[in-house]
């Protein structure tokens, strides 16, 4: 068995190896093993140590029937042999038996290989008082937990044994362990707590533990013992004894034991759930012979813990799948009451973290990152989501050793040991990513099948959430295209038919002014005088609706703009609306701009008139004028020192008959900002403005170039 010396410290290094060999076709001289023909019973191979135990070379028994050498002789006990492997490869305990030439008695093992019998023959002891296994099991079933399964195996297993130390290793997925369980006699120094790698397993570590078996050994300085002849007779291949309990000891093995201080040891597996779980190991200082009815007894134990054990598995699996499928829920639950996955996962951390069992975890949608709990720096996140996107493909990815995977994030072993990433995109580096630090050297606690399947399922759920927000948006935005179609059409409609009457009401007021002027009181002429400048605002509210009905309809026609000579313009025309006043106009470097110039010089004539507008009773009025290069089109600005207006307000700036400030304070038709919004949109910019009471407002226009560039409203401002 693995285990450290106990200054080896608490991880433990893999097996050194070993200068000598033993040979594969060589037993443990305890006892001795003969090879046997199936079908005759005769002796085809014998170990060298029956010399010791039947005062005989093992070429005197070559050809002889072994049904004729024990006691009593008759053929029935070859028909016992033929019975008792009708199987292959599985190990039967045929009890004892005695041979004539010397009367010993000796335990009989035995199993099939091929077309051969491996019998096996060790000196039967005095019959042994059988354990109490009924209380054991009593006990065992009140434990909570496997360590505490394990302690209680353990101290019994001493009790049967008398072996100076006994402990437990429960071993991860991968084959590393961890010793969890100890009983010791003084003077054996404590290997509780110890870890050991999978490096260098023994024997017992490897898949095949469940054929091997219990694996004993009395002595580990004994001379092996080798089969006479080497090769079976009838292969020529040395004999498979991988299933005999007596095979000898590997070297490994041995300098592990030596390590430990043990001259003997036994060891006895636990299989649960077809794998091998972990495994009980004794030691011994001194050689120390073990009868085969104890072992029966310890091996018989050793299956009703691992069966105590794979039932807490299976229970604890149920139990976790459970909650995993109660996390699941609340998860898309989350997803399903907010706008982006992102968003829905980030609401409910607590169970973001307790879904993978994670003490870290983070979510990467395009260029924002979002940490909770123990995780590494945003910047090391989006780094990691960038190599799985080079490297990992677009299924899930899981490594309890992510040193092991990537060694530039060797640093990250103390948060992120283990990782597991589920890809949100299919086009993009977005991942989930969750993190748990390190349990042993270099390796964190590993990610269990049913986290795993319960993480793709969840991806599985993603992805359809996703597609059907998808097609709410598609569906929503078809309807809001066809709703505005109407609403333009209605606009457009209701203001062409509006403009023909306002004009004779207008127009039917001013001649009745001219021919009933001297006979109206001052009361009536006041009265007409409003009629009139009521039609004239109703009919420039109609040109203006009728303009931005028009604005969705009208195809663009994009041209190069010198934005200089266009504000330049816009300034003449505005000339007689300052009425006198003094205006201090700012005018910076302005650039060309790739816009339609009807469509853009009506947005920035919108821009300049309200600056006009909202400056008066300043003196002097400041208007700047200016423009900065940004993500390949331009920033236009048009800054003032008027009235301003509270920032909580400038959602409703822009929007259709919005107004900020009374109607009596500045007239309007409140479409203005409208308008330029429109217009700019249509161009793929974008609108925003700052302002503040008293101080004056400042309106941003992004233009973007030819062909314009994807750019997030942070970027777009200073």
């Amino acid at each position: 068995m693995h285990l450290p010396s106990p200054a080896s410290g608490k991880d433990i290094p893999a097996a050194r190896a070993s200068g000598s060999t033993r040979p594969p076709h060589a037993i443990q001289p305890h006892g001795f093993l003969l090879v046997l023909d199936r079908a005759r019973g005769t002796i085809l191979q014998a170990s060298a140590s029956v010399r010791q135990h039947l005062n005989a070379p093992p070429a005197e028994l070559l050809g002889q029937r072994l049904a004729y050498l024990v006691h009593p002789a008759d053929g029935r006990f070859h028909e016992r042999l033929r019975a008792a492997t009708q199987a292959e490869r599985i190990p039967h305990h045929l009890g004892t038996v005695a041979f004539v030439a010397v009367g010993g008695r000796f335990d009989l093992m035995v199993h099939r290989h091929g077309e051969s019998i491996v019998a096996e023959f060790e000196p039967a002891a005095p019959q042994v008082r059988p354990s109490d296994l009924g209380g054991f099991v009593d006990q065992a079933q009140r434990c909570q937990t496997a360590d505490e399964l394990c302690e209680l195996a353990v101290e019994r297993i001493r009790r049967m044994t008398g072996f100076g130390r006994v402990v437990s290793l429960e071993l991860d997925p991968d084959g590393h362990g961890r010793v969890n369980a100890e009983r010791r006699g003084r003077g054996y120094a404590s290997l509780l707590g110890r870890h050991f790698p999978a490096v260098g397993q023994p024997p017992l570590a490897r898949p095949d533990a469940r054929a091997q078996g219990l694996n004993y050994i009395p002595d580990t300085d004994s001379e092996p013992s080798l089969l006479e002849p080497a090769r079976h007779p009838r292969t020529g291949a040395c004999t498979d004894l991988s299933l005999a309990s007596l095979r000898a000891a590997p070297p490994t093995l041995l300098h592990c034991l030596e390590d430990v201080g043990a001259r003997a040891t036994m060891s006895l597996p636990l299989m649960s759930q077809g794998r091998l779980w972990g495994m009980i190991a004794c030691h011994h200082a001194q050689p120390r012979t073990m009868p085969q009815a104890v072992r029966s007894q310890c091996d018989l134990l050793a299956q009703v813990v691992a069966l105590q054990i794979e039932a807490r598995q299976a229970q604890a699996e149920a139990d976790r799948r459970h909650e995993l499928q109660r996390l699941t829920g609340m998860l898309l639950a989350a997803m399903s009451r907010h706008d982006s996955v992102p968003a829905g996962l980030a609401s409910v951390p607590e169970a973001l973290l307790e879904f993978a069992d994670a003490t870290g975890a983070a979510i990467v949608h395009g260029n924002e990152c979002q940490t909770f709990g123990q995780a590494p720096s945003r910047r090391v996140v989006q780094a990691l989501s960038a190599r799985l996107a080079r490297t990992g493909g677009t299924g899930l990815f899981h490594t309890a050793s992510l040193p092991g995977e990537a060694p530039e994030f060797a640093s990250l072993r103390d948060v992120a040991c283990g990782v597991l990433a589920l890809p949100i995109s299919e086009l993009h580096a977005n991942y989930v990513l969750w993190f748990r630090p390190e349990w042993t050297r270099g390796r964190a606690r590993p990610w269990q099948a049913c986290e795993l399947e319960s993480a793709a399922e969840l991806r599985t759920a993603i992805t359809g959430i996703v597609l059907r927000k998808a097609e709410e948006l598609a569906g929503l935005a078809d309807e809001l295209g066809r709703i505005n179609q109407e609403l333009e059409a209605f606009s457009y409609s209701v203001s062409h038919d509006l403009r023909a009457p306002l004009r004779h009401i207008a127009g039917y007021a001013d001649l009745l002014r001219e021919y009933e002027g001297p006979r109206l009181s001052d009361r009536g002429a006041r009265y007409l005088d409003n009629i009139g400048d009521s039609a004239r605002f109703a009919g420039r509210l109609v040109d203006a609706l009728l303009t931005f009905s028009q604005m969705g309809r009208s195809a663009l026609r994009p041209s190069q703009i010198d934005l200089s000579q266009a504000l330049e313009q816009i300034r003449r025309e505005l000339a007689p609306d300052l009425d006198g006043r003094q205006v201090d106009w700012i005018m910076g470097e302005l650039p060309s701009v790739h816009a339609d110039a009807a469509y853009m010089h009506l947005a920035l004539r919108n821009l300049l008139s309200n600056a006009i507008k909202y400056t008066r009773g300043r003196d002097p009025a400041v208007i700047e004028i200016g423009a900065w290069p940004r993500h390949g089109g331009h920033v236009i600005y048009v800054r003032d020192n008027g009235v301003g207006f509270d920032m909580k307000y400038v959602g409703k700036l822009f929007g259709v008959f919005q107004r900020l400030h009374r109607m009596e304070e500045f007239e309007g038709t409140g479409i203005g900002l409208a308008n330029v919004r429109r217009i700019v949109e249509r161009h793929g910019g974008r609108v925003w403005a700052e302002g503040t009471p008293g101080q004056g407002a400042t309106f941003y226009v992004f233009l973007p170039g030819a062909q314009p560039p994807a750019a997030t409203a942070a970027d777009m401002k200073e």
